[in-house]
Order: structure tokens, then C-alpha cells, then sequence
């Protein structure tokens, strides 16, 4: 039974690959292929950041090898526990298919080790993040790499994401308990989500303070070391060379793993098949003043996006980051100022004859798109639908206008912070009206551009087979293609002046020309909208 239902989460976890959600049918071997290749890039592309801080652990190389150890296995543990306890409680405890297999004769612990191996693999993935690169900046430090840190290095991978799925277990045990007795799930979950998020950011812009504090430090923080974190003491130990600490290393993650899987094993069914803490709300009649459609829809929409954490934390991110980056470039006035005088100073002969305020404001305008185009709100939208699809089509409503309120959420959401964030960098860059006015209208129409982007690729390759919210939002064609391409785009508009135009060309010159090209775009994405596009809704 084990083996079955091993097979069956192996199963699902490649479905992304292998299944096209859209039809239910298997994909073709060339689909297949192609889909693992995407796949291999973006994790390829993701460990390569991890290059960064290996180098800069790398600075205590050679005398120091168990130390550095030590410290990358402390960084893949922290990897791997972030990037799956948000994905233990769903797993573990909300899977839809929990009740149906607890209904058959399957012993509860045996169902859990089938899906805590879920964990364990996406744990190994992340674990490999921190690992690998590692491994790879010993191997090319010119330095003599004995043999058993090689080969212990890459064991370590599999060790720590027994100790990281463990953790995430934990965790996960926790939210379920504490999820039991708050009946606003949403609120909690996104606030959770927020505060880890908080914490890796404020790690990541703090490393170089962090790594410079350790060197300076460098005695208390060996016996800091093998005092509080005993277990990567040892791991470290054991890469640099000793077999015996290694081994008890391994020890200590396995015994970890089993006390946490027979601990949860005891209390899975209970937790599982419990029922949840819902608020009841008293029904209280009251006078609901009548609405235009427009404004109806754009609530439902409103409505949706808020119940729904998966949504919010996935397609619109960059809405608070660029609050945050218009807040922190207000705090960091002066240093910024500092920094764009050096670079006037150093780049003033290779910009071109036009003058240097021109290109602070085409910079602005070319930052002010690049934070638009991190929200993906409008691509997700038809495939959100997927379950009412039915009681949209059967309202007395034109289709134009249930797609204006899909790409209003999209404009509202995007565009209000970047409108703050332009005020923040007018006051900042002492930018003039005409600057301000460029800016304004060239994010107004890229981020216009982008939600009925969204929409028609939404329709093209609607992803409708989801069993929940998370799949929709973050997988499907539509969705990479809004995201990445938008990207991909501002890119390639940047290093277009960069490159060719620069020196030709005046900034204004040129954000006139995207203007054009971004009202003409939409004119025309819109147009198919209003064909094709409500032939393509019908017909779902």
C-alpha cells in the first residue's frame, strides 16, 4: 500500500509537467520535454544567486573548512525550511483526497509517510539550492578539497532535508492547531506569509553587515558553534574530513525525522478529520442600496481577491514592495542623491550630448514599469472562474464588462503604488512637470497594457483544472507568459536606448515613442477582446 501511495504523490507532484491541466489529457513526449527543460532553467537560474553568498562565506577558506561548512549546512536548512512550510499544512492536513483515503483501510501513519515524502523531495530541491553552489565555489577556490568533503557535501543535501521536512513538519503541526481555533484563516495565513518574507529580505539586504560582523568575531562564533548548533558542528566536522562526526551528523537528522514522524502520526486522523472553528455571523436585515453593474462586478472581483490568500500573495506582491521601495527611497534620500552624483560624474561623457535630467527621468519611467509588470493580477483572473464559469456566462451582463472588472482589480491594485512611488522619486530627483506628466502617462498605459495582456492570455490558455486556488494562480502558460514577458519586455525596451539609441535619441524622444506603442498595443489587445475574446469566453 505504501509503494501505491508513494507512486500516487510522485504522481502528482510531476503533474505540472506531464498533465495538460486545461484538457485533463497527458501531454505530448515534446511537451514533456520542453516543460522540464523551463523547469531546470528557473532552478538552475534560482541556485546561481546562491553563488553570491557561498563566495562571500568562502572568505574564511581553507583554515576554517568546517566552519564554512557549517555555515552553508545552517543556510540549506533555513532554504529548505522556508521553502516548504507553507506548503506542510496544505499537504498534510487540507489535501482534498484526505478523506477518501482515510475512508479506505490505510493505517493514518502509513498516509502521512506517503505525503511527508512529498516534502521530502521538494526539501531535498531546496536543500540542493544552498548545497550545490557551495560545493562548486570549493571545487573552483583552487584550493586541496579532500575527498570526503566532496562526497559528504552532496550526502549532506539528503541529511539536512530530512531535518528541514522535519521542521516543516513541526511547523505545519502548529498552524494546524492554531489554525483550528481562529475562524479567519485568510488574515492569518497572509500575515504568517508576510512576516517570513520580512525576515528573508531583511537578511538578504543585511549579509554583508552579517558576514563582516562574523569575521570580525570570527573565535566566538567556532564556539558558538559547536555549542548551540551541535548537530552542523558536527556536519562541519565531518565534510572536512571526519568520518566519525559525519556519522553522527546522520544519526541525529534520521532520529529527528522518525521521533517527528511517529509523534504525528498519533495525532494526523485528529487533526485531519477535525472540524474547524468557523465564525457564525447573526443575519441582520439591512437596506442595500442598488448598484451599477461596473461597480457590482468590480466588487465580486474585490471580494474574491481578498478571501482568497493565495491570490494576494502570488499575482500581487509588488504592491507592497513598491510602497516599500517608495518609503525606503524617501528614508534614503541623501545616500541616493550621493550615489547619482557619482554617477553622473563617471558616466557623463558615455550617456550622450542630451541633458542629465532627461535620463534620471527616463529611468524613473523605465523603474515605474518594471514594478508594474511584477504583478500578474489580470492572467490568473479567467482561470480563478474556472468553478462559476457557468454563473458569469448566465448573467445579463456584456462580456466587456466582466473583463473590465478583472482588469480594473489589475490597474487598481497596480497602479496607486506606483503613483505613490512616482511622487516619492518626483520629490527625490526633483523631477519637473513635464517629467512627472511623461512618467505618469508611460506607466498608466504599460500597466493597462499589461491587465488586458493578462486577459487574453488568460483566455488563450486558460488553466481550469485545478483542485485549488495556488495551482491557478501560480501555474499555466498564461500566467509565466504575463509575468516573465512583461519582464522580458521592459528589458529589452532598456537595453534598446541603452545600446542603440543612447546618443540619438532624447529620453523624452523615446518615452514619447513608448507611449505610441504601448496606447496602440492595448487599443489593439482590446479590439481582440472584443471579438475573439468574448467568442473564446463563450466557448469555455
Amino acid at each position: 500500500m505504501l509503494k501505491a501511495l508513494l507512486k500516487k504523490e510522485f504522481m502528482a507532484l510531476t503533474a505540472g509537467i506531464t498533465t495538460d491541466r486545461r484538457k485533463g489529457t497527458r501531454r505530448s513526449k515534446g511537451g514533456i520535454i520542453g516543460l522540464a527543460i523551463l523547469f531546470a532553467f528557473c532552478y538552475i537560474s534560482l541556485g546561481t544567486a546562491f553563488l553570491g553568498f557561498s563566495t562571500a562565506f568562502s572568505v574564511i577558506l581553507p583554515d576554517r573548512l568546517w566552519l564554512y561548512m557549517s555555515m552553508v549546512g545552517l543556510m540549506a536548512l533555513a532554504i529548505s525550511i522556508l521553502g516548504s512550510v507553507f506548503m506542510t499544512y496544505s499537504m498534510l492536513y487540507k489535501a482534498k483526497d484526505n478523506e477518501l483515503l482515510l475512508a479506505l483501510p490505510i493505517r493514518p501513519g502509513t498516509l502521512l509517510i506517503s505525503k511527508i515524502s512529498s516534502l521530502y523531495i521538494m526539501s531535498v530541491l531546496f536543500s540542493a539550492l544552498a548545497i550545490i553552489p557551495a560545493m562548486i565555489i570549493l571545487w573552483t577556490s583552487g584550493y586541496p578539497v579532500p575527498a570526503a568533503t566532496s562526497v559528504f557535501g552532496i550526502l549532506s543535501i539528503f541529511f539536512i532535508a530530512l531535518m528541514g521536512t522535519a521542521l516543516a513538519c513541526i511547523l505545519g503541526w502548529l498552524v494546524a492547531l492554531v489554525v483550528g481555533l481562529f475562524p479567519k484563516k485568510n488574515a492569518l495565513t497572509v500575515i504568517a506569509t508576510l512576516v517570513f518574507l520580512g525576515a528573508y529580505y531583511l537578511f538578504y539586504f543585511r549579509v554583508n553587515t552579517i558576514l563582516n560582523n562574523m569575521l570580525a568575531n570570527i573565535d566566538v562564533i567556532e564556539g558558538s558553534v559547536s555549542a548551540y548548533i551541535y548537530p552542523f558542528y558536527k556536519m562541519g566536522v565531518g565534510c572536512a574530513g571526519d568520518v566519525v562526526s559525519f556519522l553522527i551528523f546522520a544519526v541525529i537528522c534520521v532520529a529527528l525525522f522518525a521521533v517527528v514522524c511517529f509523534v504525528l502520526s498519533r495525532t494526523f486522523f485528529k487533526i485531519a478529520t477535525r472540524t474547524e472553528k468557523v465564525k457564525s455571523v447573526e443575519y441582520k436585515e439591512k437596506r442595500t442600496e442598488a448598484q451599477s453593474v461596473p461597480r457590482a462586478l468590480l466588487r465580486k472581483e474585490f471580494k474574491h481577491y481578498l478571501g482568497s490568500p493565495a491570490y494576494m500573495l502570488n499575482s500581487s506582491m509588488g504592491t507592497l514592495f513598491i510602497v516599500v521601495a517608495a518609503v525606503a527611497m524617501i528614508i534614503k534620500r541623501a545616500d541616493i542623491l550621493m550615489f547619482l552624483e557619482m554617477l553622473k560624474q563617471q558616466l557623463g561623457s558615455v550617456l550622450g550630448k542630451f541633458p542629465i535630467q532627461s535620463y534620471v527621468t527616463l529611468l524613473v519611467g523605465t523603474v515605474l514599469c518594471f514594478f508594474s509588470a511584477t504583478n500578474d493580477i489580470s492572467a490568473p483572473g479567467i482561470a480563478l472562474d474556472a468553478k462559476t464559469l457557468w454563473l458569469s456566462k448566465s448573467l445579463p451582463v456584456d462580456t466587456m464588462q466582466i473583463f473590465g472588472a478583472k482588469r480594473n482589480l489589475h490597474l487598481i491594485l497596480t497602479l496607486v503604488p506606483c503613483l505613490i512611488f512616482l511622487a516619492a522619486s518626483a520629490w527625490v530627483f526633483k523631477l519637473d512637470i513635464m517629467g512627472i506628466v511623461y512618467c505618469a502617462v508611460l506607466v498608466i498605459l504599460f500597466t493597462y497594457f499589461c491587465a488586458n495582456l493578462g486577459l487574453m492570455l488568460g483566455l488563450r490558455f486558460p488553466n481550469l483544472n485545478w483542485t485549488n486556488e495556488t495551482m491557478a494562480v501560480k501555474q499555466g502558460a498564461a500566467v509565466v507568459l504575463a509575468l516573465f514577458g512583461s519582464w522580458v519586455l521592459i528589458l529589452a525596451i532598456a537595453a534598446l536606448y541603452i545600446f542603440v539609441l543612447r546618443k540619438t535619441m532624447a529620453p523624452e524622444t523615446y518615452m514619447r515613442i513608448l507611449i505610441a506603442v504601448f496606447l496602440v498595443a492595448s487599443l489593439g489587445i482590446n479590439a481582440w477582446l472584443m471579438n475573439a475574446g468574448k467568442k473564446r469566453f463563450a466557448e469555455l
